[in-house]
C-alpha cells in the first residue's frame, strides 16, 4: 500500500443490527493504537451524527454523488486520517445504499446474534423483496455478529459491548482527496448539524441539544457563525434574529412556522435499478424519482434528501440561510453562502 493510501472498513446491514455501535468500537480500537480514525456515513441527516459527536469521533457525511465511482468517492474522503470506517444501511434494498456498496470490493456484514441463522428470511419477512441482495453478496463479505452471549471465533460484539477478532475484518484501500478549508472565525452550534463545520471552524462551540444555553449565547451575537441544527421538535420557535452574524439553519420551523415535512413513507414508484443506474451514469442533479415517489425528494441540484415541502433547497432571510435537508458546508461554500476566511 502506497504512503497516500489508507484502509477503509465498510460496515453494512439493516437498522437495528448494531452498525453504529460496531463502528464506534472499531474507532475506539484503532484510536487506542494511536491511529486517527474518520467515521463516515452516507448522508442520514440528523440521525446518528449527535452520537458520534458526543463520543468525540470525527464524523463525515458522504453524499449520493460520491457513489458514482471510487474516484468520485475519494474526492469526498477527508485527508489526514489513518483509518476510515463507513456505515451503510439497508444495503440490500435501497438504490442509494447499493450504489455506495458497489464502490467497494470488501464489506463487513453486521448481523445480530438472534437472527444470524435465518438472516435472509428475516429480512424478506420484514421488508419484502431484496433487489440488491445478489449484488451485495457478489463481493467479499465478512460477517460481524453483534449482541452475542459469548465470544465467537469470528468477528463479534458481545453483550458487554466489546469487539472481538477485529483483525479478521476485511477492508479496501483508498486514496483520500478532500481537504476542507480552515477558519479561525468564532462559531457556535446546537442540535444535529453536518460535522464538517467543526473541521472548518476548529474553535466551534457545540451546545449539544441544550437549546436554552445556546439561545443565551445566540442573543449576545459575540460570534461570527451560528448553526441551528436539526431536531425532532418542529414546534420550537426562535423569536430573535441576530443582526450581524451569519446563521445556517437546518431546523426550518424555528423561523418558518408554516412549513410541512415531506412524508418519507411514500411508496417506491420508481424502479430502483433505474435510480441506481442514474446515480452511476447521469449528471448530479438529474431527476431520480417520479412524482409522489419516496425518492422524489432527492430531485434537486445536489441529490440531497429534502425535509420540507414547497421550500427551496437553500433559502435566504437576510443573514439567515435555511437549509432544506442536510446541505453540506462544502455545497454552501461552492454556492457562495459560506465564506471561509
Amino acid at each position: 500500500m502506497s504512503s497516500t493510501r489508507r484502509k477503509i472498513y465498510v460496515l453494512a446491514s439493516l437498522s437495528g443490527q448494531g452498525k453504529t455501535t460496531t463502528a464506534m468500537l472499531l474507532e475506539k480500537y484503532f484510536r487506542s493504537q494511536g491511529l486517527k480514525v474518520a467515521c463516515l456515513q452516507p448522508i442520514k441527516g440528523q440521525w446518528d451524527v449527535g452520537l458520534y459527536l458526543k463520543n468525540n469521533c470525527y464524523h463525515y457525511n458522504i453524499p449520493v454523488e460520491a457513489a458514482k465511482s471510487i474516484a468520485s468517492f475519494e474526492k469526498w474522503l477527508p485527508v489526514g486520517y489513518d483509518i476510515y470506517t463507513m456505515e451503510i444501511s439497508f444495503a440490500y434494498g435501497s438504490p442509494i445504499s447499493a450504489s455506495h456498496i458497489s464502490v467497494f470490493q470488501n464489506v463487513n456484514e453486521v448481523i445480530s446474534y438472534e437472527v444470524k441463522d435465518n438472516w435472509k428470511n428475516y429480512i424478506l419477512g420484514k421488508y419484502g423483496p431484496l433487489p440488491f441482495w445478489d449484488d451485495f453478496h457478489s463481493r467479499n463479505v465478512q460477517r460481524i455478529i453483534t449482541k452475542t452471549p459469548q465470544v465467537l471465533e469470528n468477528p463479534c460484539v458481545d453483550n458487554t459491548f466489546k469487539l472481538h477478532n477485529s483483525e479478521q475484518l476485511v477492508f479496501d484501500s483508498v486514496e483520500p482527496k478532500m481537504a476542507l478549508p480552515k477558519s479561525d472565525r468564532t462559531a457556535i452550534a446546537v442540535g444535529a448539524f453536518p460535522a464538517e463545520f467543526w473541521d472548518i471552524f476548529p474553535n466551534l462551540k457545540w451546545y449539544a441539544y441544550d437549546y436554552p444555553s445556546f439561545l443565551q449565547r445566540y442573543k449576545q451575537e459575540n460570534y461570527d457563525i451560528a448553526i441551528i441544527g436539526a431536531c425532532t421538535n418542529d414546534n420550537m420557535r426562535f423569536s430573535c434574529k441576530p443582526k450581524e452574524p451569519v446563521v445556517f439553519c437546518y431546523q426550518a420551523p424555528v423561523y418558518m412556522s408554516t412549513v410541512q415535512r415531506y412524508c418519507h413513507d411514500l411508496p417506491i414508484k420508481t424502479n430502483v435499478h433505474t435510480i441506481f443506474s442514474k446515480i452511476k451514469t447521469e449528471p448530479v442533479g438529474s431527476r431520480l424519482g417520479m412524482k409522489d415517489c419516496l425518492y422524489a425528494s432527492l430531485n434537486n441540484k445536489f441529490w440531497v434528501l429534502q425535509e420540507y415541502l414547497g421550500l427551496d433547497l437553500i433559502s435566504v432571510q437576510d443573514n439567515i440561510i435555511i437549509c432544506n435537508g442536510w446541505v453540506l458546508p462544502q455545497y454552501l461554500i461552492q454556492e457562495g453562502y459560506l465564506e471561509v476566511i
